[in-house]
């Protein structure tokens, strides 16, 4: 597998880990709850290093029933975890928040925090948001 789809399947496990969610990765877009994808385009807020890293769409109602949409800039220079500042698992596990409902954290250690901090996997304030919409899970 490619280390892009190693990354998600970590950053999507990491919200698994804390809540009942599970995840089925598919090739199929018709049967997608969740599409992942990657732009340079200028429109998209992308297309130069820096800025806007990744967007994803907040479900706009509590029971929506359709396909949510994060979309990656091509332009950054993703690294792995301790191989440099734009970690892609980090950013991938934020957006990944988002398309589940989470906005963004006040607390500076939280994933959701707006800004890169370090954290890879949700936090003790991304914990409590993330049950507070779905339970505990097992």
């Amino acid at each position: 597998a490619d280390v892009w789809d190693i990354e998600f399947r970590l950053a999507f496990d990491a919200w698994s880990e804390v809540s009942p969610i599970t995840f089925e990765q598919t090739d199929e877009g018709h049967d997608a709850d969740i599409m992942i994808d990657v732009s340079k385009r200028r429109r998209s807020g992308f297309g130069r290093s820096g800025g806007v890293l990744a967007w994803a769409q907040l479900p706009p109602t509590k029971n929506f029933n359709g396909t949510l949409w994060s979309v990656f800039d091509l332009a950054e220079s993703w690294s792995l975890p301790n191989e440099g500042n734009i970690v892609l698992r980090a950013v991938a596990c934020h957006e990944i928040g988002h398309l589940l409902g989470l906005s963004h954290s006040k607390d500076p250690s939280a994933l959701m925090y707006p800004y890169v901090n370090g954290a890879i996997k949700p936090m003790a304030d991304d914990i409590v948001e993330i049950q507070r919409l779905y339970g505990k899970g097992s």
